[in-house]
């Protein structure tokens, strides 16, 4: 187990799941860059949940799909998802290097959106390579014509069926906390009095 702490950064690395699963924390201050992890999501497929669900990910073996919307979501619930609709997990898809029109798009849809000051933070579930065959694209939504539903483009692919643990190569558990003296944190304070 190696430990390095900087003023800004935080992070533990060592610890496998199913034997080679690399796990990594990483904590920083609000409005710190998060450039260095998403560097490491670049050219990646992966999962984002919430790190409370990543103990009930773990005793089931695999990621299930939201298939009836009894399981918690991370990024809101929607019946009018693309692939929650089609019994799959929804990933972030970065393997297409970004030009201008994906940055957007990621932008909208970051996957860093869950990590807010005073939780526990998100799991970042790198996926082996080996899932990506399987993968539905999201421009199958526009060959399918359903453009009623919901999808992330450039961003979003969907897995069909659960996702294996094994299939699981390196887990990221990133947390943000709360720089007081933030625009950010004075925002929360005034919406906490309201």
């Amino acid at each position: 187990m190696e430990r390095h702490c900087g003023w800004m950064v935080c992070l533990r690395q060592g610890g496998s799941v199913q034997g080679n699963t690399d796990i990594t924390e990483v904590e920083r201050v609000e409005g710190a860059s998060f450039v260095d992890v998403e560097d490491v999501l670049e050219g990646r497929v992966f999962h984002v949940t919430r790190r409370e669900s990543w103990a009930e990910i773990a005793a089931a073996g695999e990621i299930r799909p939201n298939v009836g919307g009894t399981l918690f979501s991370t990024f809101g619930f929607s019946s009018n998802s693309y692939f929650r609709n089609r019994g799959c997990v929804s990933v972030f898809d970065y393997r297409i290097a970004p030009n201008e029109e994906i940055r957007m798009f990621r932008a909208r849809c970051s996957p860093f959106q869950p990590a807010e000051p005073g939780g526990l933070g998100i799991a970042v579930l790198l996926l082996k390579d080996t899932v990506y065959q399987k993968l539905i694209p999201w421009s199958r939504s526009k060959e399918d014509g359903v453009s009623s539903e919901m999808v992330v483009p450039y961003v979003e692919s969907g897995h069909p069926g659960p996702i294996s643990i094994v299939e699981i190569e390196r887990i990221i558990f990133f947390r943000l906390t709360e720089n007081s003296s933030s625009l950010a944190a004075a925002l929360r304070r005034s919406r906490k009095r309201i």
